[in-house]
């Protein structure tokens, strides 16, 4: 063999050996359907237990929420591990209340998960099957006054943009422990869009506009932010207020100052009379009077 065709052999390997690691790179048509089909086997599961569940708002009987129809998101989180879920609401005369997550890990195969927080400042309950599993009397969000922002503007439009600038002003930090125990730094991504728009308001409705953004790692909320124009259509302002979708401690500022902060929480189960609560959905759920 002269020196051309052996060079010509071992570049013909050297080609073979990076094809061949390019295609293990790369995921093949059986992973890729393998995730679509748990995908929509969450999605499906999801939808059906969020149809069972009655949420109320209020002193008393409270009033009953209304399920949004379809899911607000549809997440997964590949820093956590293979893991999917759909993110749902409940809103009372348009105004977002209660939002909740199932969601199901693959691997770590921690099996589904359901957790609930609650958007209101005052008693929240709910109910799958008759079984109340739900019952917090405790503010799960205050909304506070966002300082130095401008007033809202005349237009449903241009209130809709200033909402995504005034968004994009928090800075999130989430101290991510799940699969480190000392924890992660990680600073959360806003979703450019807000993941529910308030329709306009109506007679009972108690705000001139609103918006709710997510901040996400992966496509994971970690934390919901609702950005609201109150007070009547001559004479409103923007106030906000955040929730937490994850047990881990939470510190958030805005244009360099520290507006709200969330304690890691030690004891996930058994959160049943908290705003924030987290359900193995592996047992049955609890029955809380």
């Amino acid at each position: 063999m002269n020196r051309l065709s052996h060079l010509i052999a071992i570049l013909a390997v050297i080609w073979c050996t990076l094809c061949t690691l390019n295609l293990a790179d790369e995921p093949s048509d059986e992973d890729s359907k393998s995730d679509g089909a748990e995908v929509a086997e969450v999605a499906e599961v999801a939808k059906s237990f969020v149809e069972k569940c009655r949420l109320t708002a209020g002193v008393k009987k409270g009033s009953e929420l209304t399920l949004h129809p379809k899911p607000l998101l549809r997440w997964s989180n590949p820093t956590a591990g293979r893991v999917y879920g759909d993110v749902y609401l409940w809103t009372d005369n348009g105004r977002p209340c209660a939002v909740a997550s199932y969601y199901r890990w693959f691997t770590p195969n921690w099996g589904d998960t359901f957790e609930i927080t609650s958007l209101t400042d005052g008693p929240i309950t709910g109910q799958s099957e008759g079984v109340q599993f739900w019952n917090s009397s405790t503010a799960g969000l205050t909304m506070q006054p966002l300082q130095n922002a401008d007033l809202p503007a005349a237009t449903a439009a241009a209130r809709l943009t200033q909402m995504r600038q005034l968004a994009s002003g928090f800075v999130v930090e989430l101290l991510d422990t799940r699969n480190n125990d000392s924890g992660v730094d990680r600073d959360l991504r806003l979703l450019n869009q807000p993941v529910f728009r308030y329709p306009s308001p109506g007679e009972k409705s108690q705000y001139v506009d609103g918006a709710m953004f997510a901040f996400v790692e992966g496509t994971d909320p970690e934390v919901l932010l609702l950005l609201e124009a109150s007070g009547d259509a001559s004479n409103s302002s923007w106030s906000f207020g955040f929730s937490r979708m994850n047990r881990d401690s939470l510190r958030i500022k805005y244009r360099d100052l520290e507006v709200w902060t969330a304690p890691f929480i030690e004891q996930w189960d058994g959160r049943f009379r908290e705003p924030y609560a987290i359900y193995a959905m592996r047992k049955p759920l609890p029955s809380v009077p």
